[in-house]
């Protein structure tokens, strides 16, 4: 049986394959305007406003890494799974939930024998690109549609989870497609086919755990205005 490093290197993943070393640096200089922007957003204001956000931070650090340890090589090489990026993102926000994916790819690194030279890219498709495109996705749903518990629940929930995950993995294909060793034969269009259906299960999974949280734990979904999107309470005469 084939050791895991030996495994890792027959597919054409990003998350695994090392790329050349001018390709992964411009990857880690592209990263660098989020960090910064991150950094800005976050800075001079508390990291998490209180412990039980901290430990469910560090919980999602730990469950994404190891999720993206079960990745599956079914279509050419293509890496195909469970991104969570925009899910974490609607529960921490754009900075945290950038940080969040930063640190669950350095844990994937580290303990999955993930690829550390190309891990600018990778935070690039897995971080930047879900917490960015999250936000903005959820900015337009505030802006466009009424201000109610349910439009958030569902709308965040479930079709922004499913357009940006799904955005998220055709970009990884197409990249991981573009950047395949001469001679490589992918079958590109069966991993994007194969690619949504996952988005759209992802999605429906996070939707109902997301409504479960906004319902019963509000102060854990840092995106959540319970003052916006509930009605005021009548004070009893």
């Amino acid at each position: 049986m084939q050791n895991a490093p030996a495994l890792y290197a027959s597919g054409v993943g990003l998350l695994h394959r090392d790329l050349d070393l001018d390709l992964a640096l411009l990857g880690w200089l592209a990263l660098l305007p989020f960090l910064v922007a991150a950094w800005r957003e976050l800075r001079g204001q508390r990291f998490l406003p209180a412990g039980a956000n901290q430990h469910w931070w560090l919980g999602a650090c730990v469950v994404l890494a190891w999720l993206w340890s079960l990745q599956v090589r079914a279509v050419g090489g293509l890496e195909l799974g469970l991104l969570g990026g925009a899910f974490i993102t609607l529960l921490f926000g754009r900075a945290r939930g950038f940080l969040a994916l930063l640190a669950a790819l350095l844990l994937h690194a580290l303990f999955a024998g993930g690829s550390w030279v190309n891990l600018g890219l990778n935070a690039l498709l897995l971080a930047a690109l879900p917490a960015w495109l999250t936000t903005w996705a959820q900015a337009r749903i505030a802006r466009h549609l009424p201000h109610n518990v349910f439009v958030f629940m569902i709308g965040n929930g479930l079709f922004v989870v499913f357009g940006v995950t799904a955005l998220t993995a055709l970009a990884r294909i197409a990249t991981a497609a573009a950047l395949a060793p001469a001679g490589a034969h992918l079958q590109w269009e069966d991993a994007m086919a194969y690619a949504l259906l996952l988005a759209w299960g992802e999605a429906l999974l996070s939707g109902m755990v997301f409504s479960a949280l906004v319902i019963y734990r509000p102060d854990w979904v840092l995106s959540y205005d319970q003052d916006t999107y509930l009605p005021p309470r009548r004070r009893s005469s």
